[in-house]
């Protein structure tokens, strides 16, 4: 299935200020030809460092606006997310804007680090690049 092209997730390396919102974009490529109507993954961070927002996905002007997401955040350091809906996705860009807040001291770091993805349930060739994010005040 696909272009052959591997599909291309990123997650950024962000500093930030503590006691506050983060917005962590993530970031696709390799998207033509795939037809993507769904995705799902589990992201594994420190829950020391991090907590996930009451609604941690925001879709709104993200190559996914069209699609549904749910989000589980009730295991402490991971949460899983699950993307759908009737409109592929038709470009590369920001996949979906992921949502925390800052509750670790300054100077503690969080790897944000992908445990499971995948795209429509299949065997999609996919390249993963982890993050991290480091509070400072």
């Amino acid at each position: 299935p696909g272009g052959g092209l591997p599909i291309e997730v990123s997650l950024p390396n962000l500093s930030v200020f503590d006691d506050k919102e983060i917005v962590v974009p993530v970031a696709i490529s390799g998207t033509e030809n795939n037809d993507i109507i769904s995705y799902e993954f589990d992201l594994l961070y420190d829950p020391a460092v991090l907590q996930p927002l009451a609604s941690p996905v925001e879709v709104n002007g993200t190559v996914s606006r069209a699609l549904f997401s749910v989000a589980n955040t009730e295991e402490p350091g991971i949460l899983r997310v699950v993307v759908y809906g009737p409109m592929p996705i038709e470009n590369d860009g920001t996949l979906l804007n992921l949502k925390f807040s800052a509750v670790g001291m300054p100077g503690s770091t969080s790897p944000l680090t992908w445990s499971r993805i995948n795209f429509n349930e299949s065997e999609h060739r996919i390249t993963t690049t982890n993050g991290t994010v480091e509070i400072f005040r």
